[in-house]
């Protein structure tokens, strides 16, 4: 989480400030549970997340009911190799184009040997695939050939082609982003990879995934949550994927209403160490989703420099750079996405956070200090609430709020014995009990008589 300069007041004379964190530092939390309806998952994604996409769709489809593909081609296209990803899978020769019978045989040999679901299960999915005419990443001819594969298993009433659309190679927005003809150029770090050509893909993509929508939301009302998706998958920095992910939570589903889950996979250095929160606050899911009750993914990858997992671009892994497993339901990337989506639908929970635990005070001066604790676990947490006391038996003031497991302190009186507690609270505000109560002094002498002392309020 972002520090937050906690609120508030220490009395009069007191403020209480958070510590800035180390360059790089983040503080996921747990993802959520909620009430999601069965059979109300999708995925998409663009480029590589197209890819991704893809796979995934192929290899859960008992549980995934569409996709919504931009610039990619037909599941296992790069054969485990990357430079036919790079070659037939993106830019072919007019003899180079993606292999669909080959990709059609995998998928059946891979569902024979019980390594994804039985492409049976396709059938009745809706997709959606997009190529913009002046994509010059991923040539037209592969989306083309993703389209063939898609016919030999869904019921052709349930494809959607878009192909009309001016766009160059970018997930293609109603609202935000470069001109829908901008070629990005991945050595700019302003070239995010989303274009505004007055069409939103992903609104049309949800559309035709669930059926008739409701408008997409003006003002939204949810949360873009942050999450640990090293509880997915250990250590994810070492298989190119972010220790970071996100979410968009509907406020209705936070509340516990019944909602659908989507997917949304980023493409190739659209990754948040390079372009921060552009794809996921505005690729355009989250205006769509607020208003229909569909709680939207985004699982991050992070770039790698360095082998034995070379992923320079922050690519999803759909040539084997990291997993030779990578298109089956094994592979570590799938596996970690399908145990998000298994956490998310496992149902909601009305409790309220966890309490903070091992509350300790440190580094005590004549009027600062600092507090820290073990962070605190969901449902649905926010944030951290602090409170004060100059006696043991006395009514607790709340000093401020923080985002982050501690806290500094400032603005004190000298040669005075505090007692402090935290209590977590969720994004409906709904507080944890309390942590345990840790006593501390200020250094020099005590407060002179008729010194201010701070105004209360009474912890519920």
């Amino acid at each position: 989480m972002l520090s937050r300069t906690l609120t508030g007041l220490l009395g009069a004379l007191a403020a209480v400030l958070v510590t800035s964190p180390p360059a790089g530092y983040a503080a996921p939390i747990s993802l959520d549970s909620f009430n999601v309806a069965p059979g109300g998952t999708t995925v998409s994604g663009i480029s590589s997340g197209g890819y991704m996409a893809n796979q995934f769709h192929v290899a859960f489809s008992s549980v995934v009911r569409g996709a919504g593909i931009l610039a990619a081609g037909p599941f296992y296209c790069a054969k485990g190799n990357v430079a036919t990803a790079l070659t037939d899978c993106t830019t072919p020769t007019a003899l180079n184009t993606p292999d669909v019978g080959y990709s059609i045989r995998v998928t059946d040999d891979y569902a024979a040997r019980a390594e994804i679901d039985r492409p049976s299960y396709l059938y009745d999915s809706r997709v959606w695939i997009f190529s913009g005419t002046k994509d010059v990443t991923v040539y037209p001819v592969v989306v083309d050939r993703l389209y063939e594969y898609y016919r030999n298993y869904v019921n052709y009433a349930n494809i959607t082609y878009v192909n009309t659309v001016p766009a160059a190679h970018s997930m293609v927005t109603d609202d935000y982003g470069h001109a829908c003809d901008h070629a990005g150029d991945g050595n700019n770090p302003d070239d995010v990879f989303i274009n505004d050509c007055d069409y939103s893909a992903a609104g049309k993509l949800l559309e035709h995934l669930y059926g008739r929508l409701r408008a997409p939301a003006s003002t939204l009302t949810g949360t873009v949550v942050e999450f640990d998706q090293s509880e997915f998958l250990p250590d994810p920095v070492s298989h190119s994927m972010n220790v970071t992910g996100y979410a968009y939570v509907p406020a209705a589903c936070d509340d516990g209403a019944v909602c659908r889950v989507h997917v949304a996979f980023h493409g190739c250095r659209q990754q948040p160490a390079r372009i921060g929160d552009k794809f996921y606050r505005h690729a355009g899911y989250n205006k769509w989703a607020d208003t229909n009750k569909i709680i939207v993914l985004y699982p991050q990858t992070i770039n790698s420099d360095l082998p034995p997992v070379y992923n320079p671009r922050g690519c999803w892994d759909w040539w084997g750079y990291d997993d030779p497993n990578y298109a089956k339901q094994s592979g570590r990337q799938m596996r970690a996405v399908k145990t998000m989506i298994d956490r998310v639908a496992a149902g909601y929970n009305a409790a309220p956070p966890q309490a903070p635990a091992s509350l300790a005070a440190t580094a005590p001066s004549d009027h600062e200090l600092s507090l820290q604790w073990m962070p605190s676990r969901g449902p649905r947490l926010a944030t951290y609430n602090v409170y004060y006391a100059t006696s043991p038996e006395g009514s607790y003031a709340r000093a401020g709020t923080t985002g982050e497991p501690r806290a500094r302190i400032t603005g004190l009186l000298s040669g005075t014995t505090y007692y402090f507690a935290v209590r977590a609270e969720n994004r409906r505000n709904v507080e944890s009990g309390s942590s345990n109560i840790v006593q501390i002094t200020t250094s020099g002498l005590p407060a002179l008589p008729g010194a201010l002392t701070p105004l209360v309020a009474l912890i519920p």
